[in-house]
């Protein structure tokens, strides 16, 4: 484009500059180098009419063809944001579908140690535990801690979008509200992971550890929620305040 400007810019001069020595020679005074005939110039200014024309017209098809390219990048542009609101809109609406099956799975578990996730205290959850039946509660467990680490996942990859679609912008945009949404959505998986987290302790010491041969795959699936669970807990402290 840089060059196209400069080329127009040298036409542009040309032809000034020609005029300006036809009015000078004819008007002014004579330049001894030039012809006195106007025959002579009206020659020279069909050559030159010819030339700039087709100048002219070559800078014209540059122009359009400029104008072409850029309005195809702007629509593969358009296209490309297209495509990503609708790539990071799925995302959000994963995690929001994953925190409602995550609410049904832990139901069980509620009912059976009767207690309400939402009106119970955090500080009662490891009491209330304490009367469950590893034997009756190993595979809600499994089956609920298992819809938490999936939901670590697409909020992970939810947030690692939107900071690395950001990072280069220095004012708050549409995709700022996603973030707070991730996180929002992500703080209820917050009690939930921990009463599950004392579940998991309880049969993991009750009854997996003494049954290693039995539950073998059981108790590494246990193991791995609860190194998750540090490190979500970890993170969750980090977020008490603000966003």
């Amino acid at each position: 484009m840089q060059i196209l400007r400069s080329f127009f810019i040298f036409v542009l001069i040309s032809v000034c500059l020609m005029l300006l020595v036809y009015f000078v020679h004819f008007n002014l005074f004579f330049i001894p180098l030039f012809s006195h005939q106007q025959s002579d110039w009206a020659s020279f200014g069909s050559f030159i009419g010819g030339t700039t024309g087709t100048l002219v017209a070559f800078l014209a098809y540059c122009g359009v063809r400029q104008q072409l390219e850029e309005q195809r990048t702007s629509f593969q542009k358009q296209l490309g944001e297209l495509a990503f609101r609708q790539h990071i809109e799925s995302i959000k609406a994963s995690l929001e579908k994953i925190n409602i099956l995550s609410i049904k799975s832990v139901k069980p578990l509620e009912e059976h140690v009767k207690i309400n996730l939402d009106t119970c205290l955090s500080s009662q959850l490891k009491t209330s535990t304490l009367k469950a039946d590893p034997l009756i509660i190993l595979q809600d467990v499994i089956h609920a801690s298992r819809l938490i680490q999936s939901a670590d996942f697409i909020y992970k990859k939810y947030t690692d979008l939107i900071e690395r679609s950001t990072e280069n912008l220095s004012e708050d945009t549409s995709l700022n509200e996603h973030f707070w949404s991730a996180i929002a959505t992500w703080r209820e998986f917050e009690k939930r992971a921990k009463f599950i987290n004392h579940l998991a302790i309880k049969t993991k010491d009750e009854l997996l550890e003494n049954n290693q041969e039995i539950y073998t795959n059981e108790l590494k699936e246990i193991k791995l929620y609860l190194i998750y669970y540090e490190i979500w807990n970890e993170d969750w402290k980090k977020m008490k305040f603000g966003f």
